[in-house]
């Protein structure tokens, strides 16, 4: 076993230079492999700003050191919207918005020109099309049709929602909505297999003829708070879910089409932090939680049948370092074996460099699986396993100085398995490809295109990409056996299709995806030999449960409506297959990055319909992961393609996980999230915000949710704009002015704007600066009567201007329906509120819910409920980011008790005095920081 070793870490500090704006202009860390002290180097990371505080240009170390130029270059307009983008690894981009913020052109690295229409100024100004202009040819790929407001369509809560959404998987429509703007009845139809994606012209009729025939309906009944209580699936399954008096899942339970209900999940025990304890479920089967009192973290998970809780299935043991790291796992249900002169012990143990980037790592293998690649290793089966099966290893991972990583030297002794995988760097930015593609850096380039999508995977290998960077094809040279996907608006993958020409005819399997359920068809030639349904049951507990329901060809050794029970480990990667009895169906273990280390079942049938692993995700017959935004190359340890996210987790945008794959997961393949429930503190909650902010704009789509049609419209539009004005901010970098007023939101929604895109921008940046502060701040350091002054300035100054705003709107008329004159009364008892904000709990660290909460609640104070639930759904969402844990009364209380926070001259002053002691102690809050792993 591992044993943490503080020595490496010892003298390795990162050091930040700011300039006079307290930007962050230099970064300095201190990279060891090794304890010994002599052994480190110097990584020095560049930032350049403009006059305005807009990052212009980041170099990493590795190009700093030999002055190749920046990782990224961008250009701003006035309003610190981002023009055009020249990034290393993702090539340029050109972005062009309206006057209200709305993306109008964007042109790609690969010279893709992409329009968006919108309506006339004298309507919502909602989206109505999406052009793409590829070379010559002009495609319309995307037509958004909006509903009225007959008694029909107000029936079904669709009045101003997108009822049809022709896009590049086909026809999306929406056919009702709840009062709490969940989706209870949509439909998807594919668009036909020999067709394209264009809908030109205006008549309807003829865009459907692009579509196949079939329908697929999914139905949702949902609660008073929009939280789903049954779906019945396009093939008539039907899922039920039921929840405690804290909204927390309690059971769940599935309805197969034409036959009784089973038990899915019997129950389910949380903690008051709202963390699981125990699962039963309905084969029998329990999992039990125990964390770590001092920091929460996981430290055991034990899954055991209930007729037999002597025996544990698996008992995974985790031990971390102080920071948060995995340092060890031991599987206690597992015996120690004995094999060539070695003592097998079913445990892994991980060393890491003062980066906290993986170098190390032990544990067990199949003394046959030769060398990892691009395909699964031979099963073994059937169960259970004899000693000689297994045998030690050892993996030693090398990085470079941007991050890369560059070898995988693997040791197994005694069964010679031992071999080195190399990968080729490009010397002009972060793209690799496998050293046996080629040796020389000069070529890597060619393996890409200009948006950084590798285009071969394998020697013979080639890789094709749709116009908006997804993965559209994976061919073999010169043979037309290939694979090829369909994604909808959202990027998300609706249908894959992987073909293999024999001599006789061509075998085509499908898989459409669907809401809670795939589509698995295998036919020869015209010939359908397979039609099996894979009903994926949502929330149900830790186990990801799928159901096998074979309508036509269902295979010998396995049973229809086969109940798979998978069971996960910390990094969400499925080890664990169970039936329905709670027998063993299947086992797999995983290399740090993603292989396969161990794989047995306990028969050939079952085992070749696991398609769930490494990190809970689906891997594809070409060996890669599908992740939603990406492809993950689990032999290579890199992404497919360049973060779209862009620089959210670094300026690598090919690196894993940090190159910490124990510790940390990437849910959609664009961001980072540790898996160590305890290891990301109060101290890292600008950090967080700053990943928040940068996730990409996102049109509105559908369904939409909202409380009622109008703010609906106006939810989708403000979260747009708010993502849009945080996308060039960062919280720790760049203080902004405070000027999320109540005479602004009043404004705003004297022009029919729902209030809150400034408030919440600003309110991330208070948020942060009151975040490095309960780091390490002492409250008897700020002057509360300073504080006190700011708030009474403010109910003086902004109390009045807002009160006139209010009455704008009802001369405009722009939302005169939803302000209420009981709502004018709790504006007016605003000022007495503005008395009690400067106090001890709205500052320390222990109220840090308030400050989120009164930040995004400020919207609240000026328009009634129906729409004010945005502010709600935001601060909902901000906390969720931040890792602290607080119950949603506790936030309540907060919220409503500071719900002023957010005020011009309070705000500046709270920021001024905290951001002042901040700065005095800097090097004290970056260790605090960096204790919780968020920086190194």
């Amino acid at each position: 076993m591992s044993r943490y070793n503080s020595a490496i870490n010892r003298n390795t500090p990162s050091v930040s230079v700011l300039d006079n704006r307290r930007l962050n202009i230099r970064t300095l860390e201190y990279l060891r492999t090794q304890a010994d002290e002599t052994n480190s180097r110097e990584l020095l990371t560049r930032h350049e700003f403009n006059t305005q505080g807009f990052q212009v240009k980041s170099t990493d170390p590795r190009r700093y050191k030999n002055q190749s130029g920046s990782n990224f270059t961008r250009t701003f307009n006035l309003a610190g919207n981002t023009l055009r983008e020249e990034n290393i690894d993702a090539g340029r981009t050109i972005t062009l918005n309206d006057i209200e913020g709305r993306p109008v052109l964007t042109i790609n690295a690969t010279g893709i020109r992409q329009t968006h229409h919108y309506e006339s100024n004298t309507l919502p100004g909602r989206l109505l099309a999406v052009t793409e202009l590829i070379q010559k040819n002009e495609k319309t790929t995307e037509r958004l049709i909006w509903a009225n407001n007959t008694e029909t369509e107000k029936n079904q809560n669709l009045a101003g929602q997108c009822i049809r959404h022709y896009d590049t998987a086909g026809l999306a429509q929406l056919e009702s909505l709840s009062l709490t703007g969940a989706a209870l009845s949509q439909s998807r139809q594919l668009i036909a297999d020999d067709q394209e994606a264009d809908w030109r012209g205006d008549d309807e009729n003829s865009w459907r003829t692009k579509l196949n025939d079939n329908i697929f309906t999914t139905q949702n009944k949902t609660n008073a708070i929009g939280a789903l209580l049954t779906q019945i699936d396009a093939k008539g399954n039907i899922q039920r879910l039921a929840y405690d008096v804290a909204g927390q899942l309690k059971g769940s339970w599935l309805t197969l089409k034409g036959q009784s209900e089973k038990v899915i999940v019997q129950s389910i025990t949380w903690s008051a932090a709202g963390q699981k304890l125990r699962e039963e479920h309905g084969n029998g089967v329990i999992t039990e939680y125990t964390y770590e009192p001092e920091t929460q973290r996981l430290i055991n998970i034990t899954t055991r049948r209930t007729k037999d809780s002597t025996k544990p299935l698996q008992d995974l043991r985790y031990e971390y370092d102080p920071v948060g790291n995995v340092i060890n796992i031991r599987n206690d249900a597992e015996a120690t074996r004995f094999w060539r002169n070695q003592k097998i012990v079913p445990a892994n143990a991980y060393s890491y460099d003062s980066l906290y980037q993986l170098i190390k790592a032990t544990g067990r293998e199949m003394a046959n699986i030769g060398q990892q690649g691009s395909q699964l290793p031979p099963l073994i089966t059937p169960l259970p396993t004899d000693d000689n099966t297994y045998t030690n290893y050892t993996r030693t991972y090398t990085y470079d100085d941007s991050g890369n990583l560059i070898q995988i030297r693997h040791s197994a002794p005694a069964s010679n398995n031992n071999y080195t995988t190399d990968i080729t760097i490009s010397n002009r930015n972060n793209r690799g490809v496998l050293s046996s593609l080629t040796n020389d850096p000069n070529l890597v380039d060619t393996f890409f295109d200009a948006g950084g999508h590798q285009t071969s995977l394998l020697s013979g290998q080639s890789l094709n990409w749709t116009p908006r960077g997804e993965l559209q094809q994976v061919s073999q040279n010169g043979n037309t056996s290939h694979e090829r996907y369909r994604y909808d608006s959202d990027g998300m993958r609706l249908l894959k299709i992987n073909e293999q020409q024999t001599p006789n005819a061509t075998q085509q399997q499908r898989v459409t995806y669907l809401p809670g359920l795939e589509l698995h068809t295998t036919q020869s030639g015209a010939n359908i030999t397979e039609n099996l349904q894979v009903i994926t049951v949502g929330q149900a507990g830790r186990a990801q449960v799928r159901v096998l329901h074979w309508e036509k060809g269902q295979p010998t050794g396995i049973d229809n409506d086969q109940i798979r029970y998978s069971y996960d480990n910390l990094t969400h990667s499925s080890e664990l297959e169970l039936d329905i009895h709670g027998e063993i169906i299947s086992w797999e273990e995983y290399y740090p990055y993603g292989g396969t280390a161990v794989w047995a079942a306990r028969n050939q049938i079952e085992a070749s319909y696991k398609t769930i692993r490494y990190s809970g995700k689906e891997r594809d017959a070409t060996g890669l992961y599908y992740y939603g935004y990406r492809y993950y190359q689990p032999w290579v340890g890199r992404w497919l393609s360049a973060d779209p996210a862009g620089t959210v987790d670094g300026l690598n945008l090919y690196r894993m996980v940090r190159n910490n794959p124990m510790t940390g997961i990437d849910e959609d393949g664009r961001i980072f999230k540790t898996v160590a429930t305890g290891a990301l503190g109060v101290g890292g909650m600008a950090y967080e915000l700053y990943k928040y902010k940068n996730q990409q704009v996102e049109k509105p789509q559908m369904p939409s949710p909202a409380s009622e049609s109008y703010g609906d419209q106006q939810v989708s539009k403000i979260t747009q704009k708010a993502s849009a004005l945080k996308e060039n901010y960062s919280p720790i970098q760049q203080m902004a002015h405070n000027i999320a007023g109540r005479k602004e939101a009043a404004e705003h929604l004297a022009q029919g704007q729902i209030p809150g895109a400034q408030a919440i921008k600003e309110g991330a940046s208070l948020v942060a600066a009151a975040g490095e502060f309960a780091a390490a701040g002492n409250v008897g350091e700020l002057n509360k009567t300073e504080l006190t002054k700011a708030a009474g300035t403010d109910a003086i100054n902004n109390f009045s201007l807002t009160f006139e705003g209010i009455k704008k709107v009802f001369k405009a008329g722009a939302a005169t329906a939803t302000v209420t004159p009981e709502k004018l009364e709790e504006l007016q008892k605003a000022t007495d509120d503005l008395k009690e904000v400067a106090t001890d709990t709205l500052i320390t660290g222990a109220s840090l819910g308030a400050t989120v909460g009164a930040t995004l609640d400020t919207a609240a104070t000026v328009v009634p409920h129906p729409v004010a639930k945005v502010a709600f759904k935001s601060l909902s969402l901000a906390w969720k980011v931040t890792g602290v844990v607080h119950t949603a009364e506790e936030l309540s209380e907060l919220a409503e008790k500071h719900k002023d926070l957010v005020s011009n001259e309070l705000g500046q002053e709270l920021k001024r005095e905290v951001t002042e002691a901040n700065q005095i102690r800097r090097g004290t809050i970056l260790s605090k920081v960096r204790e919780h792993g968020l920086i190194r």
